[in-house]
């Protein structure tokens, strides 16, 4: 290990051109220098900094500690201190071509920790002009863009993030339902590309572009077609075609449809818990104990959430059962959260149509 760490000190030291000369005076700066650095790769960030201080201290022509240094208060969250190192080093005519590119990173990442999107935006923008290919400028520039509500912009540095059609119709159709409550025209024109590229999230949201438009029949329907393609988010379309459908008198229409939905999809529970709310709404509360009991035995009760939320349909329906599921929710050994992406697997408590982990759109269930 020792050896290792030797070998990638000394090649650091050849990359960001060091030299040993100058007597012995030269020497102890770089060996302080080399226990900063093996410090870095030990992970050991306190002494690592304590040691590059040291250095440039000692020797304030040392460009590249003072920006391992910066990178260092970065992660630390001294941000500030970030900043002014950074920006002090990015004036330096000394400067090679190639450590310039770093340093503007540097700053680049330090106005992004620090939210300045503004400053951010600026060095970014001046680092894609240079790498337009570089994920590591693609990805923080995107979500400048959607910080700062530039649409537009956003979506034309997707076009080079997402090669796959159906990652792209996804962005857009994250752009989509940011827009749809202040700028519905805009909002369609991303609608339109999700659409063509089947996402049934696009299709929800044109079905309640109609809806708020007036054109009811036509809204439902694309709801429908919303959870006919994706009938894992039921939990998501349901709602809102039951509220539209009461509103349109067609309250008698939901029953069939959700037993249908439901015969189609037996594993999924909230397309159930949406036909057991509505029996109970009726009042119908045999229908209510004759459905749950049938249906719990294709239930993977896994989740605490779904398990749960089986205990509640059956209260006020079979006590007795309702006991028994808020005791499977007891010997649950960790409460799980809701939705789970299916790139970094990363959980979240809330939906959103975009991973904010992984930043992939659609991939969220």
């Amino acid at each position: 290990m020792i050896y290792l760490v030797c070998i990638i000190v000394f090649f650091t030291l050849l990359i960001f051109g060091l030299t040993i000369k100058g007597g012995f005076k030269k020497v102890a700066h770089t060996d302080k220098y080399i226990k900063g650095l093996e410090a870095i790769i030990e992970g050991n960030i306190d002494v690592a900094i304590e040691k590059l201080k040291k250095v440039v201290e000692l020797d304030t022509t040392n460009r590249d500690a003072y920006l391992h240094l910066g990178n260092l208060l970065r992660e630390k969250g001294q941000i500030s201190s970030a900043i002014k190192i950074h920006k002090n080093l990015s004036v330096n005519p000394e400067l090679s071509k190639i450590e310039n590119e770093k340093v503007k990173k540097a700053l680049a990442e330090d106005y992004l920790k620090a939210h300045d999107w503004d400053k951010a935006l600026q060095v970014y923008e001046e680092l894609f002009k240079r790498n337009s290919k570089d994920d590591k400028i693609r990805k923080p520039l995107i979500l400048i863009y959607e910080k700062k509500e530039r649409w537009d912009d956003a979506y034309n540095i997707a076009k080079s993030i997402y090669t796959e059609r159906k990652d792209l119709a996804n962005y857009a159709t994250y752009i989509a339902s940011k827009l749809i409550d202040k700028d519905i025209s805009k909002a369609k024109k991303f609608i339109s590309i999700g659409q063509k590229a089947g996402i049934p999230y696009a299709h929800y949201l044109y079905g309640k572009i109609l809806i708020s438009e007036g054109n009811k029949n036509a809204g439902i329907d694309y709801i429908k077609k919303s959870i006919s393609l994706d009938a894992k988010r039921a939990y998501i379309y349901i709602p809102i075609l039951e509220e539209y459908m009461f509103n349109k008198g067609k309250f008698s229409d939901i029953e069939p449809y959700l037993k249908n939905l439901i015969k189609e999809n037996p594993e999924n529970w909230e397309i159930l818990n949406s036909y057991i709310s509505f029996l109970k709404k009726k009042g119908d509360l045999d229908k209510v104990k004759e459905t749950l009991d049938e249906a719990v035995l294709n239930l993977k009760l896994e989740q605490p959430e779904i398990v749960a939320n089986i205990a509640a349909a059956y209260r006020g329906v079979d006590s007795e059962k309702a006991l028994e599921y808020i005791s499977k929710v007891k010997e649950l050994l960790v409460k799980s959260k809701r939705f789970k992406c299916s790139i970094c697997g990363n959980e979240f408590e809330e939906f959103t149509w975009k991973c904010p982990d992984c930043d992939y759109p659609g991939t969220i269930h």
